[in-house]
């Protein structure tokens, strides 16, 4: 499948007067022109018909455009904003359904990482090197669409683990999150059960001084002697707020802990996660939520730039953590000096007073709340007595609840890291099959094409299990991806071979017949032995060439061509051959 005419009346910008070739007829073009005479967006013209807006490269294409192109087996699609058109066999149909045709005609779908779109954008060499499709491509993604043409179903294989992978990875993380909330109210449980256990000592204690007798002795004693019960009530008063401030100032300092220990992410992600969405009853899984913050979205529900404010406002706390922690715990020793300063006022009291020895703030409280009658201080230890015990039994069978649901999480948890470990490996071996195979056998043949058009450059072409390429320096290896390891020459060049090679390779596996490659300002980045060396490769190999040029020189090289120029910038129908 070849490109036999060209007609980009409209596309992306208004000053571009569009190109018109109509006798383009399967063979190389050339489409050359000043500077800003529109041959990238020529280059792009194609490749939105081919793909639409969402495609082309390093360009907006607007709604005002009108591209056409007809194949070389008389078949056209034309794309433009009044809608689609294809044509085939006598036969015209429009909208919707001419989209649907034009794609099933096109080549078969893959569904999954790579798809079509992806193959055939990778035909497309923008001038910019960063803009290039080993560039475009992250490294992982090299290596799916090298799968993908040359043995799709081991790309399928691959992609099905690695979703195996993923969403045992979510339900691993939704069942620690589980835990995390279940520790979080078994640690709730046993400050209720502890706070339960104090109150029915309490309460018990209270009741043995009722049975004794003592009761009634100690409140006759306060009850005969005004000022040592206003001594009592004021030390147990100012106790009981110490005691309550020091509760404040430790979940205060827990806080502040958090803050200092953890990242600023996984804060705003824990606190998500415990939100329950009151219109569907979901919570964000800390992840995700991380993901969002980490491109400043809103961690609930993904708006762009609502984060900030959040962050701010958490950095700022993190950053005076350690600062607030200080002066909580020098207020934390203040009030362990009053409190010791109580006790040994209290201790002074009972030297004085001993029936008092076995009364402390708590049951004074009780005694002075009841007014100092009997009757009410015993009907109420009674109650309390009922009420904690129950408390206490319900609080040891929730916990006990609680920690076996913790136990069955924890075995949950170690049986799927073990199935996530397995396909982990399994995953591993797939993959080094796939670099021993499919890649392998890729590389051979994308090394022939390179060494065919780099000359003394085309040492040797490696891909790795990360999908780094790599070629051989004077003394180590060279990638890709570090800047400045390879030259623009040997960029383009790999690029250009790399497009033909993937070309071969998905028409064997019968993925697409498209045998078009489009270079947009191929010779910018080549000497005069590396312009050679590419017109001779383009004209020896059996795919379809269309370049664009600032350089006229080259008319002569190609069997079409037309002309942009930047007053009209369009091709006139009678300057090309």
């Amino acid at each position: 499948m070849k490109v036999s005419e060209i007609h980009a009346r409209q596309f992306a910008k208004d000053e571009y007067g569009g190109f018109e070739h109509t006798n383009v007829a399967g063979e190389d073009l050339l489409v050359y022109g000043g500077n800003r005479t529109g041959k990238t967006l020529t280059f792009n013209a194609i490749l939105y018909n081919l793909l639409g807006p969402r495609h082309t490269i390093d360009l907006s294409t607007g709604r005002q455009n009108d591209v056409r192109l007809k194949f070389d087996d008389d078949v056209e699609f034309q794309r433009a904003q009044t809608g689609a058109k294809f044509r085939k066999n006598g036969t015209e149909e429009t909208g919707d359904t001419a989209q649907k045709s034009f794609e099933e005609w096109f080549g078969d779908k893959i569904h999954g990482t790579i798809n079509r779109s992806d193959i055939i954008k990778a035909h497309f060499l923008h001038s910019h090197i960063d803009k290039m499709p080993l560039s475009r491509l992250s490294k992982q993604d090299r290596l799916a669409i090298i799968r993908s043409v040359a043995d799709i179903e081991s790309q399928e294989t691959i992609e099905e683990l690695e979703g195996q992978l993923e969403d045992l990875e979510d339900s691993i993380n939704e069942d620690k999150e589980d835990r995390r909330r279940l520790i979080e109210d078994r640690q709730q449980l046993q400050r209720e059960q502890s706070s339960a256990q104090n109150q029915l000592e309490k309460y018990e204690q209270l009741q043995e001084l009722h049975e004794s007798g003592e009761l009634a002795e100690i409140v006759d004693l306060l009850l005969s002697d005004e000022e040592i019960q206003e001594q009592l009530a004021d030390l147990s008063r100012e106790e009981e707020f110490l005691r309550q401030k020091r509760r404040s100032k430790q979940k205060q300092k827990s806080q502040w802990e958090r803050y200092r220990q953890a990242e600023r992410h996984s804060l705003i992600a824990e606190a998500v996660n415990d939100f329950v969405c009151p219109a569907c009853g979901d919570r964000v899984d800390t992840e995700l939520a991380e993901s969002r913050l980490s491109r400043h979205r809103c961690p609930f529900c993904a708006v762009d730039d609502r984060a900030d404010s959040l962050e701010t406002d958490l950095d700022d706390k993190i950053s005076r953590s350690e600062e607030e922690l200080e002066e909580i715990e020098s207020e934390l020793e203040e009030i362990a000096e009053d409190l010791e300063e109580i006790d040994e006022r209290m201790a002074e009291l009972r030297e004085r007073q001993p029936e008092l020895n076995d009364i402390d703030g708590p049951i004074e409280t009780v005694i002075r709340e009841n007014k100092y009658e009997i009757d009410q201080i015993v009907a109420e230890t009674a109650d309390e007595l009922e009420r904690y015990e129950s408390t206490i039994t319900q609080a040891e069978a929730a916990l006990e609840e609680t920690n076996s649901l913790i136990e069955d999480l924890e075995t949950q948890i170690e049986d799927k890291e073990g199935q996530y470990q397995s396909l982990a490996e399994e995953l591993q071996e797939q993959r080094q099959a796939s670099i021993e195979a499919e890649i392998d056998e890729f590389a051979e043949a994308w090394l022939d094409s390179f060494q065919s058009v780099a000359g003394d450059l085309g040492l040797e072409i490696r891909i790795t299990e990360e999908g780094e390429v790599e070629i051989p320096g004077n003394e180590s290896l060279r990638s890709y991806d570090e800047a400045g390891d390879l030259s623009d020459a040997e960029i383009t060049f790999l690029n250009i071979t790399f497009a033909v090679t993937l070309n071969d390779f998905a028409r064997q596996s019968g993925l697409t017949d498209w045998k078009t490659i489009v270079l947009d300002e191929p010779f910018s980045n080549l000497d005069s032995e590396g312009e050679e060396n590419l017109l001779e490769f383009i004209r020896e190999n059996e795919q379809q060439f269309i370049c664009t040029s600032s350089d006229d020189s080259f008319i002569d090289e190609f069997d079409k061509h037309g002309e942009l120029t930047r007053h009209t910038i369009q091709s006139s129908l009678a300057r090309f051959t």
